[in-house]
């Protein structure tokens, strides 16, 4: 009995709590059932279309001298002569005298040589007088055949030959004559010198450093990928040659020359897997379109090579292209639908897309999460400037200018 009585309190405030629960759940509102209201994310699009267009290989190189020589006199003296422009970075037109070799020394050559011609032709001239005067006492003294010796032959071929030997003499003393004055091979620059004036140079001492510019070239690395936008057999047999487009900065400052690509070197590197390719620059090729600024020799420069013409391809942004291949696009339920699509070429700016999609597909190229197919959408159309426009563009006017020109 004293149990009970201690616990009943317990029990009546349990059962006034469980009474109060139950009285606020009866008189609770039931919540209104609403429609859940999927909303539509907001992605950049483009429209899909055909177009044909010229691609373009995007590489870059060192500009180079075609012609690298070492100048080494042919004959040996003392320097009396040094033009004011032997100097490192001084610049020469073809023709032009570098420097000159003390040559009295080839000149008393010289004349020593034309002696020694007039001493053998005086020689010659006694020997066919001989000669004539031993065959008429042959004819009038002598019987049967007469030997070579008897009408003195021998002696008048030795002189003969002594003759030639003088004038090649003669030749040679002024051929060294004239290699005393050191003139410039071709039109170009000389980068250092390791002589001057009073030094005695020995023949076939090292001068100094010569590089033409005339003529230059750019050696330029190809991938196996880039090799495929180009007619390969056509550039290897010299018969087809592409237009490069080049661009450097030089004293803070964007220049854009015209060049040719004009051969292959024909092997591949076996540690890269790369091909290099030259393209060459001459006359007015190495002075800049904007300006006539000169190319600098050993300038590194950026190329883009006119590649194949595609007729009926789709080019889109580089953003539109996911991983492995896939595209999203919008469908007439607009959400979006990955699709596979056969990718021809692509680099920073564009892809170019052979199959896989078809005209008037509206396709994203905003940046979205990994799950998104069947993502309901809003599209936001743009209409971007793609680089293949860009580069139809330069190559139409490159073609003018040489029209021009």
């Amino acid at each position: 009995m004293k149990f009970i009585r201690k616990i009943l309190p317990g029990i009546i405030i349990i059962v006034i709590t469980l009474a109060i629960i139950g009285f606020n759940f009866l008189i609770k509102p039931t919540p209104e059932n609403k429609p859940v209201e999927i909303l539509a994310r907001t992605v950049r699009t483009v429209t899909a279309e055909t177009s044909d267009i010229q691609l373009v290989v995007q590489t870059q190189g060192t500009v180079a001298s075609k012609q690298v020589i070492d100048i080494i006199p042919q004959v040996s003296g003392e320097i009396v002569y040094v033009s004011d422009k032997f100097v490192a970075g001084g610049r020469f037109k073809k023709g032009e005298v570098i420097l000159k070799i003390e040559p009295r020394d080839y000149e008393l050559a010289v004349t020593i040589a034309q002696a020694r011609i007039a001493e053998s032709n005086q020689r010659l001239i006694q020997e066919q007088a001989e000669a004539e005067l031993a065959k008429s006492e042959w004819e009038e003294l002598g019987q049967g055949e007469a030997s070579d010796l008897t009408l003195r032959k021998p002696q008048r071929e030795g002189a003969l030959a002594a003759v030639k030997s003088a004038e090649a003499s003669f030749l040679k003393a002024k051929l060294d004559l004239e290699r005393t004055v050191i003139k410039a091979p071709y039109s170009g620059l000389l980068t250092d010198k390791v002589v001057d004036l009073g030094q005695y140079l020995n023949k076939g001492s090292r001068i100094g450093h010569y590089y033409s510019n005339e003529v230059l070239e750019l050696r330029l690395p190809l991938t196996n990928s880039d090799l495929a936008q180009f007619d390969w057999s056509g550039l290897q047999s010299g018969g087809k040659h592409y237009n490069v487009r080049v661009k450097g900065t030089f004293a803070n400052k964007v220049s854009t020359w015209n060049a040719r690509l004009v051969r292959s070197e024909g092997i591949i590197d076996v540690k890269s897997r790369i091909l290099y390719v030259v393209a060459e620059l001459r006359g007015e090729e190495l002075y800049s379109i904007e300006d006539r600024t000169p190319i600098t020799i050993g300038q590194f420069v950026s190329a883009e090579i006119e590649g194949r013409a595609l007729k009926d391809v789709y080019v889109l942004p580089r953003e539109s292209l996911r991983q492995g291949n896939q595209v999203l696009v919008v469908d007439h339920n607009n959400k979006l639908r990955t699709k596979m699509v056969d990718v021809l070429e692509a680099n920073t700016e564009y892809v170019v897309v052979t199959s896989g999609i078809e005209s008037g597909d509206v396709v994203n190229i905003s940046q979205l999460g990994i799950s998104v197919d069947g993502l309901l959408v809003e599209t936001s159309d743009q209409k971007p400037a793609l680089a293949s426009l860009s580069a139809s563009t330069d190559k139409k006017t490159i073609a003018q200018e040489k029209e021009d020109d």
